[in-house]
């Protein structure tokens, strides 16, 4: 018998603890609620115009072009492009490598620019 009041104290104990919770919690998720409904309920602008400006070509540029700019600042034009993904990775194989493999990472720049440009261009406007 006593186990079974201590059951029903615990119940009790609880069922007071959320509905305080609730109450605590309750207006500030009706306020989120509401502000993400009113910001799905706004118009969404069509994306294809901002796609055709962003990716003006119908094909990607060719495979290891020179980019000049990439030539000289290396992974600097990276950070400057926005590619930032890029710029970590290599200035930290030129930082690990203890600038052994600098002169590679500056090639690498040079050639691949064009390419990951247009491919980091091309992925903000693609679904996955």
């Amino acid at each position: 018998m006593t186990a079974v009041l201590g059951v029903l104290i615990a119940l009790a104990v609880m069922a007071a603890a959320l509905y305080l919770i609730w109450q605590i919690v309750g207006p500030t998720w009706r306020r989120a609620v509401a502000q993400t409904d009113e910001e799905l309920s706004r118009p969404v602008r069509d994306p294809a115009a901002g796609l055709e400006t962003d990716v003006t070509d119908r094909m990607p540029p060719p495979r290891l072009s020179w980019n000049w700019a990439a030539a000289l600042f290396g992974p600097f034009w990276y950070l400057y492009q926005g590619l930032w993904a890029h710029f970590c990775v290599l200035a930290a194989t030129a930082f690990l490598s203890g600038g052994l493999l600098l002169p590679f990472v500056w090639i690498y720049c040079a050639v691949k620019a064009n390419e990951d440009l247009w491919e980091f261009r091309k992925a903000r406007w693609s679904a996955y």
